[in-house]
């Protein structure tokens, strides 16, 4: 199926499908304002993918990129100045190659698209209590982590088109995931240009856009091999309209983010709070209970058993 970005003539093709099974419960590691704005506005902050906490990963992304289509540029003509023009149509194929890879990876450095068709995600992790996720993702004083059931989530979210992925950490994986895309962009790009000849350049833009799209959700589950223990799952939405995004600020700059309302949800999709790594724990889970009674939840509420002083 295909369906168009409203203000964009782009088609969206269908999202990646799951590969393995989500387990029973996800978790979502937040400080207590994540907790009461999850349960109080009954909505997920989705990022885009360029303001994520570690501003490093679309980078890192952008980095296998780049050296797959080395491979692929290797042995071919050097790109075509600008100056002199593209191929014509009666060019050899090759030259057609070479200047289609420069194409798909130079479209990242194109703001206006990005900025147009953001991806944004929501991160989960499957350990739900995790001394790297508990200093990473939530404030020295103590967090909490939300655990989602994982059977209810999905097939809501695919009534939102937004798809729950398990992050890939395998950089062989993550090379040819990469590499099996650009192979079939290039070989509808061969398909194209001999069947619709007369008009070249469209179909180069179209099919670099088209990977742009492709790219952006397989980016959006790569990580690098030094964070696998954190056994990672994100909801990606697709590529969406800029007109659907609301921002926050931090510091100096917007950020924006997808809000995902659960509130039309048929079964309430949290069932159990973990509470961080605290000082105070007690009183952080008799706190808990009080607000969770008031908000008619019924929310199984446990305790770290990372000592405190780990933290520090």
């Amino acid at each position: 199926m295909y369906y168009h970005a409203t203000g964009a003539d782009i088609e969206k093709p269908d999202c990646i499908p799951c590969e393995k099974k989500p387990p029973e419960r996800l978790y979502h590691y937040t400080s207590i304002d994540g907790v009461r704005g999850i349960l109080d506005a009954r909505s997920l902050w989705a990022s885009q993918i360029h303001f994520l906490n570690d501003t490093q990963e679309f980078k890192y992304s952008l980095a296998i990129l780049k050296k797959v289509i080395s491979e692929f540029l290797d042995g071919l003509p050097k790109r075509v100045v600008p100056a002199v023009g593209i191929p014509t149509p009666s060019s050899k194929p090759e030259e057609w190659l070479s200047l289609f890879y420069h194409l798909i990876e130079e479209i990242y450095f194109d703001f206006k698209v990005f900025c147009k068709t953001p991806v944004c995600v929501f991160s989960f992790s499957q350990r739900g209590d995790l001394l790297s996720q508990w200093r990473g993702y939530c404030p020295p004083g103590g967090g909490y982590s939300i655990g989602f059931r994982s059977e209810l989530l999905v097939p809501w979210l695919e009534t939102k088109k937004l798809f729950l992925e398990p992050c890939i950490y395998d950089e062989r994986e993550q090379e040819n995931i990469i590499r099996d895309e650009i192979t079939k962009k290039r070989e509808n790009l061969i398909k194209r240009l001999t069947d619709e000849p007369k008009d070249p350049q469209k179909i180069m833009q179209e099919l670099s856009v088209d990977f742009f799209m492709e790219f952006s959700r397989i980016a959006s589950k790569l990580k690098h091999p030094a964070f696998h223990e954190e056994c990672e799952w994100r909801i990606i939405s697709e590529p969406i309209d800029n007109q659907q995004m609301s921002f926050r600020l931090r510091k100096s700059i917007f950020l924006p983010y997808l809000a995902i309302d659960f509130t039309d949800i048929e079964s309430f999709p949290i069932d159990e709070i973990i509470i961080g790594p605290a000082p105070e724990q007690y009183l952080a889970r008799f706190s808990l209970l009080q607000f969770l009674l008031r908000k008619g939840l019924k929310i199984s509420i446990k305790e770290s058993s990372t000592p405190y002083r780990e933290l520090m």
